[in-house]
């Protein structure tokens, strides 16, 4: 199974997912340990009734992972990805997360979602986020890839980006 955060690993750069997986190499950021204290305190408004910190797998994705909160109002089920950065425009990575939680909860609850929710802690605003069919099938190929790293254990040829300053694995690419 592949954990939901290296498929947006592998979004961020391929390579991450080389270390990552194949070398066995950990990440640690403050950043993430604060933003992971925040999602352990989070408390989102809304109609329906919320679901905090659910782990789920998927077999036919072979994926897993803790979605942050989903909340279910009647039948309907939306999941709820948590961020805290001073950034609030939509990132595709962000929104392929969002999707892989919404196949998790369509698998393991038996229904279809068509939307969820980012949650900008800071400014404690929901935003619905639509998740399409070709989301979807976009999923299927990310997962695809990061399935061949791991199997092969090949480093993946990348290109440098502006990125690659912000990268913790920089001192080893």
């Amino acid at each position: 199974m592949i954990d939901v955060s290296d498929l947006i690993q592998y979004l961020y750069c391929p390579r991450k997912v080389y270390f990552i997986k194949v070398m066995g190499i950990k990440l640690k950021k403050p950043k993430m340990e604060f933003g992971k204290e925040l999602h352990d305190k989070l408390r989102i408004k809304c109609d329906g009734d919320i679901i905090y910190n659910l782990y789920l797998e998927s077999e036919s994705y072979g994926i897993r992972g803790v979605v942050d909160a989903v909340i279910k109002e009647n039948d309907n089920y939306y999941p709820v990805d948590a961020k805290f950065t001073r950034f609030n425009k939509l990132f595709y990575s962000w929104k392929m997360q969002l999707t892989a939680y919404a196949v998790l909860i369509e698998e393991n609850f038996d229904v279809t979602i068509r939307k969820g929710y980012i949650y900008f802690i800071d400014e404690k605003k929901l935003e619905e986020i639509e998740i399409a069919p070709e989301d979807k099938k976009a999923l299927r190929e990310i997962v695809k890839k990061v399935e061949t790293i791991i199997n092969e254990e090949k480093i993946p040829n990348v290109e440098k980006s502006r990125k690659c300053e912000y990268c913790e694995m920089k001192k080893l690419c």
